[in-house]
């Protein structure tokens, strides 16, 4: 279960960085829900993060590692999956690379005033 956790957890980050990039860019459209965007290409990133810290935080917890460092993995393994599920339906604009700000034309890049100074 674990080897199969790990290479979802690749497969799911290698689209996740094409997101980002910019590369792959069909799944931005309207998103599941009806007038909410949704980030799903750009949540597989931190899927597919907290997917390859899954068997990791396993091995962790079954071994004799500090249970500090066994929090920090797990951790960072369950907030991944929640961003991932989150981003179905809505995505922090910190999260969001330049491009997808431009498409959706973003109040952060397009002052109201342009021509004001």
């Amino acid at each position: 279960m674990g080897l199969a956790s790990l290479l979802a957890g690749l497969i799911m980050m290698l689209c996740g960085i094409n997101a980002y990039r910019g590369r792959w860019r069909k799944w931005l459209q309207p998103g599941l829900i009806p007038r909410v965007d949704s980030y799903v290409g750009l949540g597989l990133l931190y899927g597919g993060i907290g997917f390859c810290l899954a068997p990791l935080s396993a091995l962790l917890a079954d071994s004799n590692s500090p249970r500090a460092l066994t929090a920090v993995v797990v951790s960072l393994a369950i907030g991944g999956i929640l961003v991932w599920l989150l981003s179905t339906a809505w995505l922090p604009r910190f999260m969001r690379p330049r491009w997808v700000k431009v498409k959706q034309g973003s109040s952060d890049l397009f002052p109201a005033n342009p021509g004001a100074r």
